[in-house]
């Protein structure tokens, strides 16, 4: 299997090309164009049944259902996007990564998809209650809202809850208010996380609930 990505940072999609017999797992709706030699299998989000893949639909956010592509015979191509603008990042996974639940885009069918409590005040943040636990060997893509960037923590970093893609499963985390009450209500900023450890936390230049604070902002008053 060879993954490239293109079209890098602003509007990034993955090309994939699978030799005979290699397969990738991807998000429900990712797919932009594929070859005819490939062959698609519609299938539960996650391994170990119905109740699992519903936890990872309707607690993580991700598609109850996606789609793993097989190159049936010779080699095949696929090219897949995620549904907002920004970046794709490939990561050689050898372990457990922690990913955003709108982050993941595609990965190899032997990594295995669970879900991760992250504390009420991840509801409280705008963002998702759960963590997507990506586990196994293999290539995983993730994407992003804006640009991906990579902080090296060692020791301790406080990072914004609606720029956080993925991070590596050594470090340690607690959801914390930004500052004092009054920069927590008028900062702008709410909810952090704060990474102790040593480890890799992907980062996004864009944050998708402020994007929909802007939104609401510009909509006209409804009249009554």
């Amino acid at each position: 299997m060879n993954i490239e990505i293109l079209s890098k940072p602003s509007y990034s999609f993955a090309k994939i090309l699978l030799n005979g017999g290699e397969s990738i797992k991807a998000e429900s709706g990712s797919m932009m164009s594929m070859s005819s030699g490939i062959t698609i299998q519609t299938h539960k989000a996650q391994q170990g049944g119905f109740l699992k893949s519903l936890k990872a639909a309707f607690l993580g956010g991700e598609s109850f259902w996606m789609n793993t592509f097989t190159a049936a015979s010779g080699k095949g191509e696929v090219l897949l996007a995620p549904t907002l603008p920004g970046d794709v990042d490939k990561i050689d996974l050898s372990g457990t990564v922690y990913v955003q639940s709108s982050s993941f885009l595609a990965s190899s069918p032997s990594i295995e998809m669970d879900t991760k409590f992250q504390g009420l005040k991840g509801f409280i943040s705008g963002e998702s209650l759960f963590f997507l636990k990506l586990s196994g060997t293999g290539p995983l893509l993730i994407s992003s809202y804006g640009g991906i960037d990579i902080l090296e923590v060692n020791g301790e970093m406080i990072v914004d809850t609606g720029h956080i893609v993925a991070f590596d499963e050594g470090l340690n985390y607690e959801m914390t208010k930004f500052g004092g009450w009054k920069s927590f209500f008028l900062g702008g900023e709410g909810f952090v996380a704060r990474f102790k450890g040593k480890g890799r936390v992907w980062i996004q230049s864009r944050n998708v609930p402020s994007l929909g604070s802007w939104f609401r902002d510009q909509l006209p008053p409804i009249k009554r």
